[in-house]
């Protein structure tokens, strides 16, 4: 066999010369393409960020509270990042090969670990760089909010110790993806993934917790050495004037522990099924060029062929008498089939509640919260429109319903608006209950419908028009790029950005009478992006 695979891979190293020049040069004009956008369009941000390491803020009101809840946030931040990793091996993973790889070699007497490991190594090498990048966000941040000013050397410290934790987080999490790859089965993995997204978000509590009821010292220290999250998390809350002695060691540890499972997810490597590489290739191929497309649903319906995320539902719906409320019983099994979706939607729903609760205790500093809270509101109520998005792809599942096209949209809001009033509606209540905020109550019931309306409008937006490539040119650079981003968040431009305007106003005055302009403002918004979401229905099932 070391024969065979020397001699093909010599052979396929003298066939790709010439390819790989031609592909080395694309690539370049990618990456140069991808520059010329960032620097067009997140200049500003870019600025933004360096003049934030030279120049920090000075510590304000909220940078004592922030700093309380760094310790618990930024291992919820790492444990985020880990099951990202996680989560992407269930469908494509570090270890990988491409199209023709899996359909030519993978069943010849060929090594397979000569196929799949210089992927995987260079899978290590591309996500520890991109995670040192990714550490320049949480420096940031921090800097921001007030923590670690102590000057340009300081800071520059601060980011620097940042980005090497979170670069060998990265590389730690590509270990543990190709591990998992390789000894784990299908279930197993997604168990993996699971368990960290609920970890991770159990730790997002603790860093609310610890910001509002100041949690006693010892909470963060335990969380700091739990695990590779809180090792990759002690050297920027040491630079952000927290409590980490020991983060020298800590960073060592990680190194350590990133080498180590790197090392033996590079001996199990060769361990992957061939089935499961040939899968995954095509499962690529078919993403990529939904992608290049624009076609999101594409991917989602490839993504699910290879995870098997449809299942038998569990939940028996009995269709019900009345023949009208056939539709939003349907929507309800779709939700069914998907209880994975509609238990994130669950959480969403929580955070946005409990965010949006934090934004009117704090008036002075809601706007943030308040940002936060109705983006993960929409993100829960875009998880519950499933029902709408399958209508959208196929418009042959409605034609024998009786309805007309135009009033498709105004149903399917039925599901997802009760749905939400339910998981939004409850911990808000309880939350009115213990604390006395009776305006909290109202203003999340005027909101639900607002963000129904803007998950509505983009699940029935088609396919992208092609015309949008061409655009034109203006002082402030070509406007291809603006219209397609538009046609993708239509929906949360105008669902959230006006909500988050009156939220604050409703917040900030603190009078009865500007919570109830507020629902009166929100019913018009829900009923005008109705009716945006029914024109568009209309326009998908036109012949």
């Amino acid at each position: 066999m070391a024969g065979t695979t020397r001699q093909t891979l010599g052979l396929l190293r003298e066939l790709r010369r010439r390819p790989a020049r031609r592909q080395a040069a694309s690539i370049a004009y990618w990456l140069y393409l991808a520059g010329l956008v960032i620097i067009s369009y997140g200049g500003w941000l870019i600025t933004a960020m360096a003049r934030a390491l030279r120049h920090p803020p000075p510590p304000g009101a909220a940078t004592a509270m922030l700093g309380r809840a760094a310790p618990a946030g930024l291992c919820a931040l790492a444990l985020g990042v880990l099951a990202a990793l996680l989560w992407d091996a269930r469908w494509r993973g570090p270890v990988s090969v491409t199209g023709p790889t899996a359909d030519w070699l993978l069943d010849t007497p060929v090594d397979r670990g000569k196929l799949v490991r210089p992927r995987y190594r260079a899978a290590v090498v591309t996500s520890a760089l991109a995670g040192a990048a990714a550490g320049l966000v949480p420096a940031v941040l921090l800097l921001a909010a007030g923590l670690g000013s102590g000057g340009l050397r300081h800071s520059l410290a601060l980011t620097g110790a940042s980005m090497l934790s979170t670069a060998l987080l990265a590389a730690l999490g590509t270990g543990a993806a190709a591990w998992s790859q390789a000894k784990l089965t299908a279930r197993g993995r997604q168990a993996a993934a699971r368990a960290a997204g609920a970890a991770a978000a159990g730790l997002a509590v603790i860093a609310v917790l610890s910001a509002v009821l100041r949690l006693p010292d010892a909470v963060a220290a335990v969380l700091l050495w739990s695990g590779p999250w809180g090792w990759a998390a002690q050297a920027p809350v040491a630079f952000s004037g927290g409590s980490a002695p020991l983060w020298p060691a800590a960073t060592a540890v990680l190194a350590a522990a990133a080498a180590g499972l790197a090392g033996a997810a590079d001996r199990a490597a060769a361990g992957v099924p061939a089935a499961t590489l040939r899968l995954r290739a095509h499962t690529i191929g078919r993403m990529s060029a939904a992608a290049l497309n624009f076609d999101t649903r594409r991917i989602t319906t490839a993504y699910r062929g290879v995870t098997g995320a449809y299942r038998r539902p569990r939940l028996r719906v009995r269709l019900p008498r009345h023949r009208r409320l056939v539709l939003p019983a349907r929507d309800l099994l779709a939700l069914a089939r998907i209880p994975a979706r509609t238990a994130w939607s669950a959480l969403l729903a929580l955070a946005a509640v409990g965010l949006c609760a934090l934004g009117v205790r704090s008036p002075h500093a809601a706007l943030p919260a308040l940002a936060a809270g109705l983006s993960c509101g929409y993100l829960a109520a875009a998880g519950l429109c499933e029902g709408a998005r399958l209508d959208s792809d196929d418009p042959r599942r409605s034609g024998s319903l009786p309805f007309r096209y135009q009033d498709l949209a105004w149903w399917h809001a039925v599901t997802p608006s009760l749905a939400l009033a339910v998981l939004a509606g409850i911990p808000a209540a309880i939350i009115t209950a213990l604390a006395g905020r009776g305006a909290l109550i109202l203003l999340v019931a005027a909101t639900i419908p607002v963000l129904t309306g803007g998950a509505l409008v983009n699940s029935f937006r088609g396919q992208v028009d092609g015309g949008m490539f061409g655009g034109f040119d203006t002082p402030a650079g070509h406007t291809a790029g603006i219209m397609i981003v538009f046609w993708f968040l239509t929906g949360p431009l105008l669902a959230v950005g006006p909500m988050i305007i009156l939220w604050y106003q409703a917040v900030t005055s603190g009078r009865a009478s500007h919570v109830i302009l507020l629902a009166v403002l929100a019913s018009g918004l829900a009923a005008w992006l109705g009716s945006i979401a029914a024109r568009r229905a209309r326009r998908l099932h036109a012949p």
